[in-house]
């Protein structure tokens, strides 16, 4: 038989779309099958199907595949968001995606979401987000189908992380209207236990199996073989059994509401931003406190220095000349001002004027000049006024003293002003932390009534091990001592969510104002 066989396009226009009957949304761990079973259910919705005689001629492959890189099939009005379809350990979903179809006079709405567990493992939270956002869109959600690879053998880390993820992404209210699809395998060789999906509380009418391998073949040449192709056909007539047991199952199950898929989303949002911001704001706290105590030290150094040189004046005693008025004349030079006196208590008579005759007489006088001041007589006179030497007590300042108590005066000045606007800051930082404490742990208890499997421990990992590592890194004992104090809160806080008590409707949670208690 030949192997050559074409595909048969089919384009659907797509307008406004109308309100879909029945919205059924596809979630699973990358490379678990979950885009496969959306093409088997496109074909099943469209009646198309694989036979031995047209092969794969005329099936509709709306999401591209390592068989089938390009659809021949459009049920959206977007273009699909698979990346390389060849390379099996990443997800390959990189958005949400929409398809409608009509089945039976009603209109199926089916979403495609990106995979859990990717490689690339920082993009889980972003997908996570990506799942609730789109189907918070919806007006319903009648039935999410989950699928498994059933060939697992194992309780694998990537399965465990998988699984945890799933029951910490949905809310409580969607679990009777989940659906398990294990793929790859029949009810006979599904190696996976479904002991393992407990926590789902799983009815058995909801679990679903599927050989789909009809997109895995890596030789087309095995379709020159009719005998394989015979089986090949068979499991694509057990797939449709099965998906139309599915659809029948789907069609009893009352839909439910996705407000709390809404609500979840924004508080998965919150808890992220807090979550970033909680490190960011307390490191930013704990340095303003550490240029607290260094400004504080600077201020205690700086007084100190003004109080040490705050006596920058001494006391000493100098002579002074001043002039005073006796009640006795004496002879003064005129060259000298009033400071110079030749003769005190001159016996001549009094004489105001110059006059050489008169001051030749003088005892001061030698000749023509004066004996004391060397100059001629004739500059010489008489006068009540006289200077007197003093002793006159001053402070001195000292300069270097000076200097130094006006640059500690300064530097308290300064200081002061920086420790109010440090002081400022701290306070505010403060507030900031600890509203971020307080509304961290309301989010997380908001996001326990919605989704009472989310798991705190492993969603704060990360920041637990962030701030044991800024802890380590510290070199401030206070620092150090934050940091871990934090770390111990989150971790006790998490774990008193997740020792859950059930209270009516409501759960009730123990001593989570610990986290918060020096708020």
């Amino acid at each position: 038989m030949s192997s050559s066989y074409s595909f048969r396009t089919t384009e659907v226009t797509i307008g406004k779309r109308s309100e879909p009957d029945i919205v059924i949304a596809f979630i699973g761990e990358s490379g678990s099958g979950k885009s496969t079973c959306i093409n088997y259910f496109a074909n099943y919705f469209t009646g198309s199907s694989f036979d031995r005689r047209n092969h794969y001629s005329d099936m509709k492959i709306v999401i591209p595949n390592r068989l089938f890189p390009k659809p021949n099939f459009t049920a959206n009005s977007e273009q699909h968001t698979e990346r390389n379809v060849h390379d099996n350990t990443m997800s390959q979903t990189q958005e949400c995606s929409v398809y409608d179809f009509q089945y039976k006079g009603q209109c199926i709405r089916v979403i495609d979401t990106p995979g859990f567990n990717d490689t690339d493992s920082t993009k889980d939270d972003k997908n996570v987000q990506k799942i609730l956002r789109q189907i918070a869109q919806l007006s319903f959600i009648t039935a999410i189908i989950i699928t498994i690879n059933g060939t697992n053998i194992r309780l694998s880390t990537s399965i465990k992380a998988t699984l945890s993820q799933l029951r910490g992404s949905l809310p409580d209210s969607v679990f009777n209207n989940l659906f398990f699809i294990f793929t790859n395998c029949t009810e006979e060789t599904r190696n996976f236990d479904v002991r393992l999906l407990v926590e789902f509380h799983p009815s058995p009418d909801r679990l679903f199996h599927m050989q789909n391998s009809l997109f895995s073949i890596k030789d087309k040449s095995i379709l020159e073989n009719d005998r394989l192709v015979g089986k090949m056909e068979q499991t694509w007539e057990d797939s449709v059994e099965t998906m139309g047991e599915i659809m029948d199952k789907i069609r009893s199950t009352s839909a439910a509401s996705v407000q709390e898929f809404e609500e979840m989303r924004i508080q998965r949002e919150r808890l992220l931003a807090h979550k970033e911001n909680l490190i960011l704001k307390q490191k930013s706290l704990l340095e303003t406190m550490k240029q607290l105590d260094i400004e504080k030290s600077r201020l205690q150094n700086a007084s100190n220095d003004r109080k040490e040189n705050q006596n920058f004046s001494e006391k000493k005693v100098i002579n002074v000349i001043e002039i005073e008025k006796k009640t006795y004349y004496s002879t003064l030079c005129t060259q000298h001002g009033k400071v110079q006196v030749c003769h005190e208590r001159c016996g001549l008579t009094y004489e105001p004027t110059l006059n050489l005759a008169h001051f030749e007489k003088c005892a001061a006088a030698n000749g023509k000049n004066c004996r004391h001041c060397r100059c001629g007589m004739n500059e010489h006179l008489h006068s009540f006024e006289i200077p007197v030497t003093k002793p006159k007590t001053i402070n001195e300042i000292i300069q270097s003293k000076k200097a130094a108590f006006d640059k500690a005066n300064r530097d308290v000045r300064a200081i002061n002003d920086h420790l109010m606007l440090l002081d400022f800051t701290r306070d505010a930082l403060q507030n900031e932390v600890d509203a971020i404490k307080r509304d961290l742990a309301a989010t997380i208890r908001e996001l326990k009534q919605i989704c009472s499997n989310f798991n705190f421990l492993e969603e704060m990992k990360g920041t637990i091990d962030k701030l044991r590592k800024e802890a380590k890194v510290a070199t401030d004992m206070r620092a150090k001592d934050e940091f871990n104090n934090t770390a111990d809160a989150i971790e006790k806080l998490s774990a008193d969510f997740t020792s859950k008590r059930h209270v009516g409707n409501k759960y009730a949670f123990q001593h989570d104002s610990v986290f918060y208690k020096n708020a």
